[in-house]
């Protein structure tokens, strides 16, 4: 009985599998409950050996012959093990009333060993119905039948035998639901890291690229009147960055772009010189353009610069190790970190590495602001 569990979960998985693995895995499920039924092997004794007659020995001995019957067609169409009982409720109540019947009808010939039958019932209602209802159902089953017949039999073997068997169906369902239920409890786990991976990529997509915009418009706006050509560069650079953005935000959204540490040194350079900020950048040439968390940390640390510092230069260094981004602006003021500092320290821990934030000079009347991400 121990593999009741492999039985009936054959037929709902199938619902999932390819189609050319369908008839290898049912009949290998078929297999599993054929070799259980071997157990029905004592009511067919006590019917062919016992003082009934031949007319219930042959009563039971087709009755027996259509149990099983019964009992491989209804595990054949048996949905997923937990699932309530839906569109294939109705094979569900109609089999286990036709095992029910069949079970009388080997009752006679049979005697008390046809308690032997109530297991497999058990089985199908325990693995069929939802835990609670299930639970009980098969065990009244198996109980309530195999008391009677131990009662008639004088030996409480009608009783314990098919009472071990429905034990390790309990045991299996337990497993199979706890099992499920810690799936369930890992998928919701990776359904929320993987949003707040996307809300974290969407926000330094999106707050970096309209940052850059906004400096850029008010620079077109001031330079309008007393330099139209350079007025007319910044729209061309506004208009190119957002097509740019737009490319990006479409990468994002279908495959979380990953930014390039190249085109962020270059991006950088252009929003501070846009915002009147004196970029001084000066990074290892040997650093790897896939560095993922410093391209992630170069962007954070340069929107905030630009929006918030009022900053007249920003210093950029970064060695294989740490990547550094101070300048000399009104300093953070102890504000509360927001999204996007909050989701770099999320990719930092990821990947072992952290993120510290502190003035640039602690006691200077503009104290400035430092992002420091050591590895």
């Amino acid at each position: 009985m121990d593999t009741h569990h492999q039985e009936l979960t054959a037929a709902g998985r199938m619902r999932g599998m390819d189609p050319a693995e369908k008839p290898k895995r049912s009949l290998a499920g078929m297999f599993y409950a054929g070799v259980w039924l071997v157990f029905l092997g004592f009511p067919l004794t006590a019917a062919i050996t016992g003082p009934s007659g031949p007319l219930w020995t042959g009563v039971a001995i087709g009755a027996t012959a259509a149990f099983i019957a019964v009992y491989l067609r209804l595990f054949w169409t048996l949905s997923a093990p937990g699932d309530p009982v839906a569109h294939q409720g109705r094979h569900v109540v109609w089999g286990v009333a036709a095992l029910s019947a069949c079970a009388a009808l080997a009752t006679p010939g049979a005697g008390p060993w046809v308690s032997t039958f109530t297991p497999f019932i058990a089985a199908a209602l325990i693995f069929s119905l939802p835990l609670v209802p299930g639970l009980a159902a098969g065990t009244l089953v198996w109980l309530v039948p195999s008391a009677v017949a131990a009662q008639f039999s004088g030996t409480l073997w009608t009783l314990l035998g098919p009472g071990f068997g429905v034990a390790v169906i309990v045991f299996a369902r337990l497993m199979e639901h706890n099992e499920r239920r810690a799936q369930e409890a890992q998928h919701h786990l990776r359904v929320v890291s993987e949003r707040e991976s996307i809300a974290r990529d969407v926000h330094d997509v999106l707050g970096h690229t309209l940052t850059v915009l906004s400096i850029k418009a008010q620079l077109a706006r001031r330079l309008l009147d007393r330099d139209l050509d350079g007025a007319r560069a910044e729209l061309e650079s506004i208009d190119e960055l957002a097509r740019e953005s737009l490319t990006q935000i479409r990468s994002t959204v279908t495959e979380l772009r990953t930014p390039s540490l190249a085109t962020e040194l270059d991006a950088a350079r252009g929003a501070l010189r846009a915002a009147g900020i004196t970029p001084d950048i000066d990074v290892d040439p040997l650093l790897p353009d896939r560095d993922n968390l410093f391209a992630w940390a170069l962007r954070e640390g340069v929107t905030n610069a630009v929006r918030h510092s009022s900053a007249a230069t920003c210093r950029v260094t970064a060695t294989a190790a740490v990547l550094t981004i101070s300048d000399d602006g009104a300093g953070c003021g102890g504000a509360e970190p927001g999204n996007g500092l909050t989701g770099l320290r999320e990719r930092a821990c990821a990947a072992g590495a952290r993120v510290e934030v502190r003035p640039t000079h602690p006691d200077g009347e503009r104290p400035g602001t430092t992002l420091e991400v050591t590895r």
